[in-house]
C-alpha cells in the first residue's frame, strides 16, 4: 500500500506542487484585496472626518515609482496608517503618522519622501540649512523645536550639526565655551557626546532634569523601539524591543558618567545676543560666552492652555510623573492624543480607585495609535473610566468644574485636572533672536 502511495505522489508531484503554489497565490492575493478594501474604507472614512491632512512629519508617496511591495506597510511602528490600495501605497491614517521615517528607508524603489505640511496645510518651522544651521550665522536647531521630535531624528540632526559647528569655529576668539547647548534631552545628549568626540570645550544646560522632555513622560511609558547610533558612545542596544523611560534614562545615564559630559541640570535658558562673532548666552545660572549655540529643545515646556477661568488653580497640571500619588480621586482628563489617552489609563487602573473623565473636544480620538484608542475602550467598557465626546471645559473650580457636554452645562465634581491639548512653539521667541519662521507646503526635510 505505501508503494503505491509513493509511486502515485511520485508521478504527480509536478502536479501536487503546482496544485499549492496556485492556492498560496489565490490565497494571497485574495488577502491582499481584502486589505485594499479596508485600505480604501478608512482612507474614505478619514476624508469624510476631515481627518485626511497630516499633521507633522509624514511620507509623500510617488504612485509612479512605487511597486506596490508593502515594505513600508509591515514596518511602520504606528501601525497599518500605510496600506496598499490598488497595489500603492497610500497613508490611509493621516492624523496618527508622527513621521518615525522608517517608510523612506525600507523603500527599495525610492518612491517615499518625508515632508513637512501638504499643499493646502502648510507647517510653521524655523529655516534652517541642510546642517541644522538657522538664519543666524553660528546658531543650530535640532530636534524637536525643528518640527522632527522623535529620538533618531534628534539624536541625527545633532550630531550633523554639531560637526558642522566644529569645523566652522573661529579659534582665535575668546569666550567661555566653543560650543554651548540648550537643552539635555536625545539632542543636547548627541550634541554633548559629538563634543567630546572632538575634545571641544562645551556646556550643556537643561531648565529640568537630564533627559529633557523624556524625563517627564509617565513612568514605565515606552519610549523607544529601536537603538539609536550616538557619537562617540556608538549604537546603543537594549535587550527588548520595546524600552521603558526609565530603562532609557538609566542606560543614557551611565554614558553620561562614562564619557563624563559636561551637563548642568535646572538651569534656565532666558536669552541670546549677538557679541561680537559670539555669543552672549543668558541663563538662570549666569551669562557665558559661545562661539556656536545648538538648540536642543523640546516644546513640552510650553504646553497649550485652555484659557479658561480658574487654570491656575494648583490643581490643574500639564504632564503625569507619578500616577500612583492620585488615588480615590474625580479627575478630568483632557485631550484626544496619545498623551491623553496615556495619562487616562494610569490614572483609571483599579487599584487607584479614582473616577477619570477623558474629555474629548470632538467626536473621535483621531490623533491617536490605535492601541491607546483600544485601551481606553476596554476601560470605558469595564467601568473604570468615561469618555465625554464633544465636550469641552468651561470653567475649573476648587472642588468642581464646569463641563460643556454637547448642549448641556455640567457642573461635576473634581479634585485634578491633567491638560493634554498640545504645545506652543516658541516662534516668537526664535524670531526675536533673528531666526526666521517660514511655513512649509508639502516641502522635503532635511535630510
Amino acid at each position: 500500500m505505501l508503494l503505491k502511495i509513493s509511486h502515485f505522489i511520485s508521478e504527480h508531484l509536478a502536479f501536487i506542487g503546482v496544485s499549492v503554489l496556485i492556492f498560496l497565490g489565490f490565497w494571497g492575493v485574495r488577502g491582499r484585496k481584502e486589505k485594499s478594501i479596508k485600505g480604501k474604507i478608512k482612507h474614505q472614512e478619514a476624508a469624510r472626518k476631515s481627518m485626511d491632512e497630516p499633521n507633522t512629519l509624514h511620507p509623500e508617496i510617488d504612485p509612479t515609482k512605487c511597486a506596490g511591495c508593502g515594505a513600508c506597510v509591515s514596518v511602520c511602528p504606528e501601525g497599518e496608517i500605510l496600506q496598499l490600495i490598488n497595489h500603492k501605497a497610500v497613508l490611509v491614517s493621516p492624523t496618527k503618522c508622527v513621521g518615525h521615517g522608517v517608510c523612506e528607508v525600507v523603500c527599495p524603489f525610492e518612491a517615499i519622501t518625508l515632508v513637512f505640511g501638504t499643499k493646502t496645510k502648510g507647517m510653521e518651522l524655523p529655516r534652517l540649512t541642510e546642517n541644522y544651521e538657522s538664519d543666524v550665522n553660528g546658531l543650530y536647531i535640532a530636534g524637536e523645536l525643528g518640527g522632527m521630535g522623535l529620538i533618531s531624528n534628534a539624536v541625527k540632526q545633532a550630531k550633523m550639526a554639531s560637526e558642522h559647528a566644529i569645523q566652522n569655529l573661529n579659534k582665535n576668539e575668546k569666550t567661555d565655551y566653543d560650543i554651548f547647548i540648550v537643552g539635555a534631552g536625545p539632542a543636547g545628549l548627541s550634541a554633548s557626546l559629538a563634543c567630546t568626540d572632538k575634545k571641544q570645550k562645551y556646556l550643556c544646560i537643561d531648565q529640568d532634569k537630564f533627559g529633557g522632555t523624556i524625563y517627564s513622560f509617565p513612568r514605565q511609558k515606552i519610549v523607544m523601539q529601536r537603538p539609536v547610533d550616538f557619537p562617540l558612545a556608538g549604537l546603543v542596544k537594549f535587550s527588548k524591543h520595546k524600552i521603558s523611560k526609565e530603562e532609557l534614562l538609566s542606560v543614557w545615564g551611565q554614558i553620561r558618567t562614562k564619557f563624563k559630559l559636561n551637563i548642568k541640570e535646572g538651569v534656565k535658558f532666558t536669552g541670546l545676543k549677538r557679541k561680537g562673532k559670539a555669543f552672549l548666552v543668558e541663563t538662570s545660572g549666569g551669562n557665558y560666552t559661545a562661539k556656536k549655540v545648538i538648540l536642543c529643545l523640546g516644546v513640552r515646556g510650553t504646553p497649550r492652555k485652555l484659557d479658561v477661568p480658574g487654570e491656575d488653580l494648583p490643581k490643574v497640571t500639564y504632564n503625569l510623573l507619578e500616577p500612583e500619588q492620585y488615588q480615590r480621586r474625580y479627575i478630568a482628563v483632557v485631550g484626544a492624543g496619545n498623551s491623553a489617552l496615556e495619562a487616562a489609563q494610569y490614572l483609571a487602573r483599579s487599584q487607584y480607585r479614582n473616577k477619570v473623565i477623558l474629555i474629548v473636544r470632538g467626536d473621535n480620538m483621531s490623533k491617536a495609535n490605535d492601541d491607546n484608542i483600544q485601551l481606553v475602550l476596554d476601560l470605558q467598557r469595564k467601568g473604570l473610566l468615561k469618555i465625554w465626546y464633544n465636550s469641552s471645559i468651561k470653567e475649573i473650580q476648587k472642588e468642581a468644574i464646569q463641563v460643556k457636554k454637547g448642549n448641556e452645562l455640567l457642573q461635576i465634581p473634581n479634585h485634578y485636572v491633567f491638560i493634554f491639548v498640545g504645545a506652543l512653539m516658541p516662534f516668537k521667541f526664535l524670531e526675536g533672536i533673528g531666526i526666521k519662521i517660514e511655513k512649509k507646503f508639502g516641502e522635503a526635510r532635511i535630510s
